[in-house]
């Protein structure tokens, strides 16, 4: 089974004149399941060049300085193409030059992010600029349960375990259906076609790895489920501790 994507990615163009922060952001967008690097660059000619040659990248990451211009007459510039989408434009910019939003934002950009800035809260808000519906609920999800798993004591390991968990949780959650465990099983494994049961025994090993790592975060998990720190979660225990938190998360 080869694994599945099921976070659909926005593609992205990222124009910076920071030649060691391009790498950062190219070597980040290699491992980034969410967000495609459509360009990295260091110029507004270039991004007015790929623009006009037809590439359509869903956001624009511009950063207030470029190698041949400021921010201004780049979006003006943008703005007075003759082409045929909107990108959302996101742009970059020193504490020092927060005078200047509210002018950048006239001229079309959605949001702006201080530097510096750390990577994951970038490709974040990228995603969220872009996203929206299901498309944005599942990231929302899948983000919400990788920081559960994170804190929980487990990374990218036993990934088809990982995301049969994610999936389970969206279900859950965004779907908003009740469901047993069996059920949830069965419907988390659609998308892989994986039947319920082989589900279910990934979610066991996720779960046996989970209380290996013997977290202060699982031993609470198995505190509220009237266990003692040293227990272990049963399946549907751990299920309902990351769909009742991942709730709280999505503020649903």
């Amino acid at each position: 089974m080869t694994e599945e994507k099921l976070v659909e990615r926005v593609t992205a163009l990222f124009a910076d004149s920071d030649a060691a922060q391009r790498k950062m952001i190219r070597l980040y967008a290699e491992t980034n399941d969410a967000i495609e690097a459509s360009a990295i660059i260091d110029s507004g000619a270039e991004v007015l060049h790929m623009l006009q040659g037809g590439l359509r990248p869903e956001v624009l990451v511009l950063d207030s300085v470029l190698s041949d211009t400021t921010i201004f007459p780049l979006l003006r510039s943008i703005r007075q193409q003759q082409i045929e989408y909107e990108p959302h434009i996101i742009v970059t910019l020193m504490p020092s030059a927060a005078p200047q939003i509210e002018k950048i934002l006239t001229l079309g950009a959605e949001c702006t992010i201080f530097k510096p800035y750390s990577l994951p809260e970038l490709f974040d808000t990228v995603y969220q600029t872009a996203a929206s519906g299901p498309r944005l609920n599942r990231y929302l999800v899948h983000e919400s349960v990788t920081a559960q798993l994170r804190t929980l004591g487990c990374y990218k390991n036993l990934a088809y375990g990982i995301n049969y968990l994610q999936e389970a949780v969206y279900i859950a959650v965004c779907n908003r259906q009740a469901c047993s465990l069996g059920e949830l099983c069965t419907k988390a494994g659609e998308p892989f076609g994986v039947n319920g049961p082989a589900v279910r025994s990934a979610l066991e090993r996720l779960n046996a790895r989970l209380y290996k790592s013997n977290t202060p975060a699982y031993q609470m998990l198995c505190e509220r489920n009237g266990k003692t720190p040293q227990d272990r979660l049963t399946v549907s225990e751990l299920l309902e501790a990351v769909i009742a938190r991942t709730h709280h998360d999505l503020r649903c």
